[in-house]
């Protein structure tokens, strides 16, 4: 099962996640920022063009902690639906060239907080972030900042807060 859930007083959580249609396909990534009440920061969706999807879920990853560093966000709780993508930025090494570039971006900007996690989480407890992503495959501009949630996302949002638990579907 997975639920969305706030971070603690005096932290801000960032989702982030990546989207390919296709792997490698036309990408887009995406993240949300909340406050301890759950409450929306700052948002982002952003075109990435064609690539994989490890890819987008990085190059989503640096997008939010760029926003965060922005917000001047001091202590940050970070979730990724990308168990690969968790794995890279926490390895103490980068086997892969395609992503280290990327990977080494995002381990310099985490250490810019005075306090930070990351961890992987379902994708049922990322949803506002998955909608964000889809959103980037498909728009114009590069980048769009969102100071305030769009209207595609509200539902999800308010999902999240709520006290209800989406159940993890698991075939045997």
């Amino acid at each position: 099962m997975g639920k969305w859930t706030l971070p603690p007083l005096g932290w801000f959580k960032l989702n982030t996640d990546g989207s390919s249609l296709g792997n490698p396909g036309l990408a887009g990534g995406g993240g949300i920022i909340r406050n301890h009440l759950g409450e929306w920061v700052g948002g982002f969706s952003r075109a990435i063009g064609f690539t994989t999807s490890v890819q987008a879920e990085l190059r989503a990853l640096k997008d939010g902690l760029l926003l965060a560093i922005d917000l001047e966000i001091l202590n940050l709780e970070i979730e990724m639906d990308s168990l690969v993508a968790v794995d890279l930025i926490n390895s103490s090494i980068t086997s892969n060239a395609f992503f280290s570039t990327v990977v080494d971006d995002c381990r310099y900007l985490m250490e810019r907080f005075e306090l930070r996690s990351l961890k992987h989480i379902f994708r049922e407890a990322n949803g506002c972030a998955d909608l964000l992503a889809k959103a980037g495959c498909a728009q114009h501009p590069d980048f769009v900042y969102f100071p305030n949630a769009p209207a595609h996302v509200l539902e999800a949002l308010a999902f999240d807060v709520s006290n209800v638990t989406r159940f993890r579907l698991i075939s045997s």
